[in-house]
C-alpha cells in the first residue's frame, strides 16, 4: 500500500504543480497589464504565500488530529474553482483576494502530502523518500511555465488558466478514487504547535526553508519584467524558469551557494542566452540540500507529529515566499529592477549563514539523528 500512495501522491503533486506552474511566471506580467505597480505586483505573489504561511501549520495539526485525505481533496477543489476566478478578475484588488484564497487552497496540497510521504517512509530512510517525492513538486513547476508560455503567445493568459483548473480537477479525481486514508496520525499525539517551535532543530530547519523560498520568490516575481527590458519573449521566459527549476529537481542530493551568486548577477543580463545562463547556475544552488532538510524534518514529525511539523516546515518556505516579492516590489519602486535581484541575493547569503551558525551550535540534533 506505500507504494500505491506514494505513486497517487506523486502524481498529484506533479499535476498540480504544474497548474501552478504555468501560471505563475506571466503573473506580474498579467498584473502590470492591469495597472500594477512593483508593490502592488509583489502584493499579489505576496498574499499567495502569506496566506499559505498563516494557514498551513493549523492545517497541519488538523491533520494530524482528523486525517489527511479529505483536507486534500478541499485543497484541490479549491485550485479548480479559483482558476476560473482568476480568468475573471479584471483589477488588482480582485487579483490580490483570490491569490489569498489560492494560497489557502495550496495549503491544503503540498504540506499534507508531505506528512503522508513522512508517515509511510521506512525509519532512517526519510531523505530517499521524501528526496524523491520532491522532485513531483519541482518537476511540475519546471513542465509548467513553457506550457504556460505557449499558451500565453498563442491565445491570452485566461487560457493558462483554464489549463490549470482543468489539470486540477483531473488531480482531483485521481485522489478520490486512488489514494487510501491510512490514519497514521493516531499513532502520536502532536505537540503544540508552540513547543515544536521552541525546538531549536526546527529553527534551524526554519531557516534554510525561508532563505531559499525568498531568493525564488524574488526570481519569479520579477524575472518576467526583467527579460521583457532585454527583448526576451514570453515564450522564451517560460523556457528560462523551466531550466532552472528542472535542474533544481534533478540535483536534489547536491547542496550549492550559487544561487545568491546567480541572483546577483541576474541583472547584468544582455539577451536570452545570458539569462538562461544565470538561471542554470540557480538552478544548481537553489538545489540546497532539500531532500536532508525534509529526512531531519521527518523526523522531527515522528516525534511531535508529522502534519504539524511538515505544516510549519513549509509555513517557512510561504513567509519567506510572501515577503521576498513584497520588499523586492519595494526595492523596485525605490531603486529600480536591478536592485530586486542583489539585495534578494544579500538576504538568502545572511539566511544561509544564520542556518549554519544554528546547526553547527545544535547539540540535539546530534541527539535526534
Amino acid at each position: 500500500m506505500e507504494k500505491r500512495i506514494f505513486t497517487v501522491l506523486f502524481i498529484a503533486v506533479f499535476a498540480t504543480m504544474l497548474g501552478t506552474g504555468i501560471i505563475e511566471p506571466f503573473m506580474g506580467i498579467y498584473a502590470e497589464s492591469l495597472g500594477a505597480n512593483g508593490f502592488l505586483i509583489g502584493l499579489i505573489f505576496g498574499s499567495f504565500t502569506l496566506s499559505r504561511a498563516l494557514f498551513t501549520p493549523l492545517i497541519g495539526r488538523l491533520s494530524d488530529l482528523k486525517g489527511r485525505k479529505n483536507l486534500l481533496l478541499v485543497g484541490l477543489t479549491g485550485y479548480t474553482i479559483l482558476s476560473f476566478f482568476y480568468a475573471a478578475a479584471d483589477t488588482t484588488s480582485s487579483l490580490v483576494i483570490i491569490r489569498f484564497f489560492h494560497g489557502l487552497a495550496s495549503a491544503m496540497v503540498l504540506p499534507i502530502s508531505m506528512a503522508y510521504i513522512g508517515d509511510i517512509a521506512p525509519k532512517n530512510e526519510e531523505g530517499k523518500y521524501l528526496g524523491t517525492f520532491t522532485i513531483s513538486f519541482f518537476m511540475g513547476l519546471a513542465a509548467g511555465p513553457v506550457i504556460g508560455g505557449t499558451l500565453y503567445d498563442i491565445w491570452h493568459m485566461n487560457a493558462a488558466f483554464y489549463a490549470m483548473g482543468a489539470i486540477s480537477f483531473l488531480s482531483l479525481l485521481f485522489l478520490i478514487f486512488m489514494l487510501p486514508e491510512i490514519n497514521a496520525h493516531k499513532k502520536i499525539k502532536p505537540s503544540s504547535l508552540k513547543t515544536i517551535l521552541k525546538d531549536k532543530t526546527m529553527q534551524a530547519m526554519f531557516i534554510f526553508r525561508l532563505m531559499n523560498a525568498f531568493g525564488v520568490a524574488a526570481l519569479m516575481g520579477f524575472l518576467p519584467l526583467l527579460a521583457q527590458k532585454i527583448n526576451v519573449s514570453v515564450f522564451q521566459i517560460g523556457f528560462v524558469v523551466t531550466t532552472n527549476l528542472l535542474v533544481s529537481s534533478l540535483l536534489q542530493r547536491y547542496f550549492g551557494i550559487m544561487m545568491l551568486i546567480a541572483l546577483a548577477l541576474m541583472p547584468l543580463s544582455t539577451g536570452f542566452y545570458t539569462l538562461l545562463l544565470f538561471n542554470l547556475l540557480m538552478g544548481f544552488g537553489s538545489a540546497i540540500s532539500i531532500p536532508a532538510g525534509s529526512a531531519i524534518t521527518a523526523q522531527l514529525g515522528r516525534k511531535l507529529g508529522m502534519g504539524s511539523v511538515m505544516g510549519i516546515f513549509n509555513t517557512a518556505f510561504g513567509i519567506g515566499g510572501g515577503i521576498g516579492p513584497i520588499i523586492a516590489g519595494l526595492m523596485m519602486v525605490a531603486f529600480g529592477l536591478a536592485t530586486v535581484f542583489v539585495s534578494s541575493a544579500v538576504i538568502v547569503l545572511i539566511g544561509t549563514i544564520t542556518f549554519y551558525y544554528l546547526m553547527k551550535k545544535n547539540t540535539e540534533y546530534k541527539r535526534l539523528t
